[in-house]
């Protein structure tokens, strides 16, 4: 019987401004190793690889900046009308249209198209990936990812021939056998507890990105992830350790990102993780970071340590705002957890070239004092300070009080929900103005502690 053919493309990005930041299409991944767990072959065309050899081919990629990241390959595009009015040049970040067909042709001939997606004004470059993909193959597209869990209804409008709209691989096989026709090897399996992403189906990356979890049982009223997740599921330390080794002795990387939600919400198994990562000696190997945002909270002297002789590089620590917004978004962290968190981290080793803090601007009923306080704190604790710029996310508790007062439409275009651009047209959040004063401190609070330890 002959195997099904599937290729997953992870596609561009359309937007002002984008970095590489360790960003690897974990869902796709995971996709990939389900597909091929029940019996297909499986290929995939990765257009933000900027570690693709191939690449080169068709655009000069930047050089790497520090631990694996960097910059995209970028090309200036026109701008959608909803965006016309933006004072701000609208490019396309990842490989480029000539890489796509050229990979697409080497592949050859494939049965169905799996197409991912994350952010939700992300949508354009999504749906031009799809529509180009069309143009060189008449395989069925199906479309997935965060982009289509979260507006499932817009997604349907996009070129796409199917949407598969949830987070749940186990029904996967049904909707191919429902939609397709397509009979699958169904053999049961925890697929997170199971399965290793598919980095496999690289030639090359620069660094390598995985999630030790799935869900956050906090409900913060800006973030989406408890309602995409109904629990916060953990994968055994083992198995997390095992996959590592088994692509660290395949691409000799040496950067690792978690990008849990909830990374030490587990404290026990947390700690358990990061000794297995000392006692195999995966600290000399290779660095690791956590960009995602730890829990403050959770952060003890035992923690701190482990972090510490793990080789832990960066470590990104949520605190979102000051005064009474902590407590009215959920509670997830106040300033005497911060505060703690990095007594114990410098106690182990840390230094601010390691530690920083997210503060979110431009939420809900935030004041620019709000903002002022959080900065000044931040930088007392002497770390650096990363300044967000808040998404309101539909779904989201946040996204039903702002439309339920009218701020936001329920069919608003996604592309206007950038977050770099609210400043421009949103009157009722902080004005353009506002947001460029934060983040000149931001810049000159940063920079005084740099000089002030380079001294």
């Amino acid at each position: 019987m002959r195997r099904i053919k599937a290729l997953l493309v992870n596609p561009v990005i359309h937007d002002f401004a984008a970095y590489d930041f360790w960003l690897k299409p974990l869902g796709l991944l995971y996709v990939g190793a389900f597909l091929s767990h029940i019996g297909f072959e499986v290929h995939l065309i990765d257009l933000l690889n900027r570690h693709e050899p191939d690449i080169e081919k068709f655009v000069k990629v930047p050089k790497d900046k520090y631990y694996g990241t960097g910059k995209f390959p970028a090309e200036e595009i026109e701008k959608p009308d909803v965006l016309s009015n933006i004072p701000r040049r609208f490019k396309r970040y990842g490989a480029p249209p000539e890489y796509l067909e050229y990979k697409i042709k080497e592949i050859g001939k494939v049965d169905v198209v799996f197409v991912t997606s994350v952010m939700t004004y992300w949508y354009h470059g999504v749906w031009e990936t799809i529509k180009f993909i069309k143009t060189l193959t008449d395989a069925p597209v199906i479309l997935g990812g965060i982009y289509t869990n979260i507006l499932p209804n817009h997604a349907v409008r996009s070129p796409a021939d199917f949407v598969f709209s949830s987070n749940h691989l186990e029904l996967l096989p049904k909707f191919l056998k429902d939609k397709l026709s397509i009979e699958t090897n169904d053999p049961p399996i925890e697929w997170f507890e199971d399965l290793d992403p598919a980095y496999f189906l690289y030639k090359k990356v620069g660094y390598l990105v995985f999630t030790t979890s799935i869900g956050c049982p906090f409900k913060c009223t800006y973030c989406i992830t408890p309602i995409m997740w109904e629990k916060h599921r953990r994968r055994s330390e083992e198995k997390i350790i095992d996959a590592i080794e088994k692509y660290l002795d395949m691409f000799h990387v040496e950067d690792i990102a978690f990008f849990d939600d909830a990374f030490l919400m587990s404290k026990g198994r947390a700690k358990k993780l990061l000794s297995l990562l000392i006692e195999r000696k995966l600290n000399k190997r290779v660095r690791f970071h956590l960009p995602n945002g730890i829990h403050a909270r959770f952060v003890d002297e035992e923690v701190a340590c482990l972090l510490y002789e793990a080789n832990f590089k960066t470590i990104k620590l949520g605190y979102e705002t000051s005064g009474e917004l902590q407590e009215r978004t959920g509670g997830k962290v106040f300033d005497s957890d911060l505060e703690k968190a990095v007594e114990f981290l410098k106690e182990a080793g840390f230094t601010h070239k390691e530690v920083a803090a997210y503060v979110l601007i431009n939420m809900p009923e935030q004041r620019l004092e709000d903002i002022i306080n959080a900065l000044y704190f931040v930088n007392s604790l002497k770390i650096k300070i990363n300044l967000n710029e808040y998404t309101p996310i539909p779904g989201t508790p946040d996204w039903h009080e702002l439309t339920k007062k009218g701020t936001f439409q329920k069919d608003i275009d996604p592309l206007l929900l950038n977050n770099t651009i609210l400043p421009f047209w949103w009157k009722y959040g902080m004005s353009k103005s506002e947001v460029e004063y934060a983040k000149k401190l931001t810049r000159e609070l940063n920079n005084k502690l740099n000089n002030n330890y380079s001294l």
